[in-house]
């Protein structure tokens, strides 16, 4: 009997380890690869490798806007996530807990429900220490804890495995400065998964100069992180993946930052190691280039400091296209955009926001004169030597009349020059009449009033003219040829007439980032050597003659101006705001702005010219030549101080 269950036993025994052996047999020898396959996917993590923003310099190689150091508010992956939908998360983050209430048992001597209250609390302390200490809103730790999350699943999707940065802290709030980040730190003991690391953030050290042009960062918006999301797909090689954008990024909102993303944002790098910490493979992060400016951020501020006033100034260097400045004011500090941006995008009255160089487009007004006349004399209309009388108006004293009738008086004969010199509307209606509008709209579109200004900036604005084929009225061919009617242009369009005029009839586009050379436009315009003599001739006039109309306000006795003034009627002339928010003009409010666009453009020296500008100042109430003129002179002389009158 004892023999016979003995047996029994062992038969039994022998079939469960055959069993056994077989299974492993079948798992070493036919599975045996797939598993060990599997097993080295388990002890191999990806691991992103950050990029750095390249800087953006001036001519001069000054810095505008580069990444300094900072320190960044970061909270434990599994705070940022939670429990999670699938089975494997809220494994891990129950995982996660444990592992945290049993730190928090050890450290502080106490139960484990005891422990499991204060990670309760603690958890819930962390969001309000958070907002508190930072200075962040709970809807920016908010927007910034999903935009992580969504990063590293987008991430863990793309690679297909685990991923190294799931059990990593992630910035909820960056940009601290060292104060702040020694002030979190001290209090991260009543917090739970948090940490402060080393960061870095875009600065701009000029501050509110060319902040235009600088233009600033902003988050991905959400329809661009569901597209960042898409390219990060698991059947994409990481190799194409590296330059795209991630949920959380910071991208170019406007200006060179938003012109130039592709060159200044870089592409991250990539490694895979072990658990051992051992690399297997690595592609190193690529980092962002640098974008040089052809503008002068010093003479930008000098600039800036004389206009003083809503309105533009351009300069233009004659010989290359090269911008030297841009300046539109008012302005705003780049480095406290976010912070301010409510009170700045209220401002219904200054309106800082707006890039008034080219973005802002205006009535041209008498600046446009030397296009008509060019105009006039290439396609026969008038000659050197033809004259019309001025008497003040036109046909009667009621419609279109001359500037000058204000004082009951006319300019009499003139000739092209003088007509120039003297600003006179009368001469050019008949001008502008003998024109017609198409071929006024035709020259206007050779000096490019007709398209962008073609610095490339993303916010600027094309020029508008009125349609040759809707025009009925002979008036408005009158109106073209001195800059009002259905015309608007910007401080750019015009600046840039003047450069193609001083040298010697050759459009170019405005060149601002150095980089993008290639992409300048350059062609010949149509007009005779003469034609371009007598208009040079009529704009040094208007500057050095005692008739001109900038005699009084632009003529520097050291420097050869010349120069065209202008005053056009703004289309509105007196503004009024929403000053009850309801979101319609209050018509019967007060009056914030009244007066006319007053212009003064040109280009100096006369015998050499080297640069060309145009200066606009809005709502004047005494006109081109007195509010411009001034100005226009101390362009010219600080160009001259800063060298750019040099040959």
């Amino acid at each position: 009997m004892y023999e016979r269950r003995l047996k029994v036993f062992l038969v039994v025994v022998v079939a469960a380890i055959s069993v056994v052996v077989g299974r492993l047999a079948h798992l070493q020898l036919i599975q045996g690869a797939q598993y060990r396959r599997r097993a080295e996917e388990l002890l191999i993590y990806g691991e992103l490798l950050p990029t750095v923003r390249g800087k953006v310099l001036d001519r001069k190689e000054r810095v505008l806007a580069y990444d300094e150091p900072c320190f960044d508010f970061c909270l434990d992956y599994r705070m940022l996530k939670g429990p999670g939908s699938t089975a494997v998360e809220r494994k891990a983050y129950s995982r996660w807990v444990r592992r945290q209430v049993r730190r928090l048992r050890e450290r502080e001597g106490v139960s484990e429900q005891r422990a499991k209250e204060i990670f309760k609390r603690r958890c819930e302390r962390t969001w309000e220490l958070a907002g508190g200490l930072t200075g962040a809103t709970r809807n920016e730790i908010s927007r910034q804890a999903e935009n992580a999350v969504r990063r590293i699943e987008a991430i863990r999707r793309s690679v297909g495995g685990p991923i190294r940065e799931e059990n990593l802290a992630h910035a909820v709030v960056g940009g601290l400065d060292e104060a702040t980040a020694v002030k979190v730190r001290s209090r991260l003991g009543e917090m739970v998964g948090a940490s402060v690391h080393p960061s870095h953030r875009r600065r701009y050290p000029c501050r509110h100069d060319a902040c235009h042009v600088i233009g600033r960062l902003r988050p991905l918006t959400r329809q661009e992180g569901k597209r960042a999301r898409t390219t990060w797909r698991a059947d994409v090689p990481i190799e194409s993946k590296l330059a795209s954008n991630l949920p959380g990024d910071l991208v170019g909102a406007n200006g060179v930052e938003r012109l130039c993303e592709g060159l200044l944002r870089g592409s991250r790098g990539y490694r895979r190691l072990r658990r051992t910490g051992r690399m297997l493979d690595k592609i190193p992060a690529r980092f962002g280039s640098d974008v040089n400016l052809t503008i002068d951020i010093e003479l930008q501020r000098a600039l800036s400091d004389i206009l003083g006033r809503p309105g533009a100034i351009v300069v233009l260097d004659v010989l290359t296209g090269e911008v030297l400045a841009m300046v539109s004011l008012p302005t705003y500090d780049l480095n406290t955009y976010r912070r301010e941006f409510g009170r700045l995008s209220r401002d219904q009255v200054r309106l800082p926001l707006w890039d008034r160089t080219v973005s802002v487009r205006y009535p041209p007004g008498s600046t446009v004169k030397p296009i008509a006349a060019l105009a006039g004399l290439s396609t026969g209309v008038i000659t050197p030597t033809k004259t019309f009388y001025c008497k003040g108006y036109l046909h009667n004293p009621n419609a279109f009349r001359c500037w000058i009738w204000k004082y009951h008086r006319g300019h009499g004969d003139l000739n092209v020059v003088g007509a120039l010199e003297q600003s006179c509307n009368v001469f050019f209606y008949n001008v502008g009449e003998a024109l017609g509008v198409r071929r006024q709209v035709e020259w206007l579109g050779r000096f490019g009033f007709a398209d962008k200004p073609g610095t490339l900036l993303p916010g600027e604005r094309s020029g508008n003219l009125p349609d040759p084929r809707r025009v009925r009225s002979v008036g408005e061919a009158r109106f073209l040829a001195i800059g009002q009617g259905r015309i608007i242009a910007t401080p750019m369009h015009v600046a840039n007439a003047m450069a193609a005029i001083a040298r010697d009839g050759q459009f170019r586009s405005p060149l601002l980032v150095r980089e993008l050379k290639n992409k300048q436009i350059v062609r010949r315009l149509p007009i005779d050597n003469e034609h371009l003599r007598l208009v040079r001739e009529g704009l040094y006039k208007v500057v050095n003659s005692t008739s001109g109309t900038g005699y009084k306000h632009a003529r520097d006795p050291e420097i050869e101006i010349c120069g065209k003034t202008g005053t056009a009627e703004t289309p509105d002339r007196r503004i009024r705001i929403d000053s009850d928010g309801d979101g319609t003009l209050d018509r019967r409010g007060p009056v914030v702005c009244s007066g006319d666009t007053a212009w003064f453009a040109g280009f100096a020296p006369y015998r050499n010219p080297r640069i060309a500008f145009a200066v606009v100042v809005e709502y004047s109430d005494t006109g081109g030549g007195p509010t411009c003129g001034p100005i226009a002179r101390r362009v010219v002389g600080l160009c001259r101080a800063f060298g750019y009158m040099n040959e």
